[in-house]
Formats: structure tokens, sequence, C-alpha cells
């Protein structure tokens, strides 16, 4: 009995002294994505400060989840996720703040590239959907904060658990920094301006943060493909897009709060331009990947 005692205990110590190596591995691994640095050049952007770019800036904003959406009421920064086995604490930044400290330069480069001023990838912020943005809009954008006064809402603050941890190093895309060129744009500029090339762009930039750059929803089920989209008259993807209201008249557990959030900003036009190409894509959807 003592000869089993003693075997068992030894197995628990080695088994203890493999889970210690793993986690001690995770860490290491984990921590190499977080502090990684890249070398990405700054590009100019011309910012416009007239009235009607602002204005205009304001609803790209709002539209892309920057103003009133992620960022908190406004753009005065909010807990993002708060958890600790698994987060721990994300924090998105008072985006006036980070405007005040940045260069025009640094601003596209963050959004587009998700390298902060430190050279370190962003987290949670869709920069492979913003790194699709025309010059223009991503100019009117920068135009819209740096015309709000400098609030004094919290700083950037990520802090992983060790769930999130071991889900940075199972699926380092998280660190966007990363995939961006991979994740090059699948809409030639040709594309953008041929047949339903505005509708294209408009997916390209705003529904690819939950629905995939290939538009064809998670891997869990958890956002659908948007070939969904084929199966809504065109009246009833307006009241989609404004009113939060699905076909059947349902209520969905995200979309419609952000459909009335976001999205009830888009012009007539760009409804009616995101909804051709989405049918056009549900009709032949390799003809769009």
């Amino acid at each position: 009995m003592k000869r089993v005692l003693r075997i068992l205990a030894r197995v628990a110590a080695g088994l203890f002294i493999l889970a210690l190596a793993a986690v001690a591995a995770i860490y290491v691994a984990s921590e190499g994505l977080i502090r990684r640095s890249y070398d990405i050049a700054l590009a100019p952007v011309v910012v416009p400060a007239d009235a009607a770019s602002i204005a205009e800036g304001r609803r790209l904003a709002t539209i892309r989840g920057c103003n009133d959406g992620c960022h908190g009421q406004g753009v005065s920064g909010g807990m993002l996720f708060d958890g600790p086995w698994y987060y721990g604490d994300m924090v998105a930044p008072d985006l006036t703040r980070v405007a005040a400290t940045h260069t025009d330069a640094e601003l596209a480069r963050v959004i587009r590239h998700g390298v902060r001023k430190n050279g370190r990838s962003t987290f949670g912020m869709p920069s492979p959907m913003f790194f699709h943005l025309t010059d223009a809009d991503l100019g009117v954008i920068i135009a819209f904060l740096r015309s709000l006064p400098v609030g004094s809402g919290p700083d950037t603050d990520i802090r992983f658990g060790p769930l999130g941890r071991l889900e940075l190093v199972m699926k380092p895309h998280f660190a966007y920094a990363t995939e961006i060129e991979r994740d090059a744009p699948w809409a030639t500029e040709a594309e953008l301006q041929g047949p339903q090339g505005r509708g294209r762009y408009l997916a390209l930039t705003v529904c690819t943060e939950c629905h995939g750059m290939n538009l064809k929803g998670s891997d869990d089920g958890t956002t659908p493909d948007l070939v969904a989209v084929g199966a809504y008259a065109p009246e009833q993807f307006a009241r989609f897009m404004r009113d939060g209201i699905a076909v059947g008249e349902r209520e969905l557990p995200f979309m419609s709060r952000v459909a009335r959030e976001r999205f009830s900003v888009f012009r007539d036009d760009e409804v009616r331009a995101l909804y051709d190409f989405l049918t056009a894509r549900a009709r032949d959807p390799h003809s769009h990947e």
C-alpha cells in the first residue's frame, strides 16, 4: 500500500510540474505577442477642418462603432471586457485623449494597422476592417475626433487573464497587427469602383467586424453568413437597418441593437448599395470571395 501511495505521489508531483511548465510556456508565449513590436511606417493623411467634414466624420464614426459604441458614451472610453479569468481588463480609451497625443499619421496607423504609438498591437479594435477605409473617410473620422474637447476618460488598459492568454496563444491573430497584411483587400480598387462597388466597400468596412473578412460569419455560428440577406426584400432590409426588426418580425440578440444605435445613420443610398451587393453575393457567393 505504501508503495502504491509513493507512486501516486510521484505521479501527482510530475503532473503538477508539467502543469506549471505549461502555464509558464503559455505566459511566455502570450507575453511575447503582447509585447511584440511592429515596424509599420507612418503615412500622411489629409484631415479637413470644415464643419461639413466634421459632421460626416461623426456619422462615419458612429456607423463603425467608434462614437457611442465600443468607446463608451461618445468617445469617452470605458470597459470593453471585464473578467479576471479571461481578458482580465480591457479598457477602450477616451479617443479625445488619444487624438491629443497622436499625430494624424500615428492615428492613421493605429486605426488601419492596429499598431499603437509604442509599436505594439491593439487588441479588441477591428483594425482589419478599418484597414480598408479610404483616405477620405479616414480623414473625416480623424477630423471629428480632433474637433472634440479633450476629456478625462481612461487610457488604454489591457490585462489578460489566464484563459485569455491561452486563447491568445491558440489564436495569435487576436493581436490584430499580425493579421492585417495577410487579410489584404479581397476587393480590388477596380472592383470597389465597379458594379456594386459602393456596397462592397461598405460591407468590407462595416460588416466584417462581426461577420468575418469573407462575410461568412463566425466558426461557432454566433454570427451568420451574410448570404442570409438574400431572404430580404429591399424594404425589409431597409427596415432592419433602421429599426433593427429582422425579417419575420424578429428581434435579434445583438444585431438589432447595433442597427438602431449605429446603422440607423446610414443614408438611403448606402443602405440600397449594401443590399444590392449582399444580395448579388447571396445569388453567387463565389464571385465575391
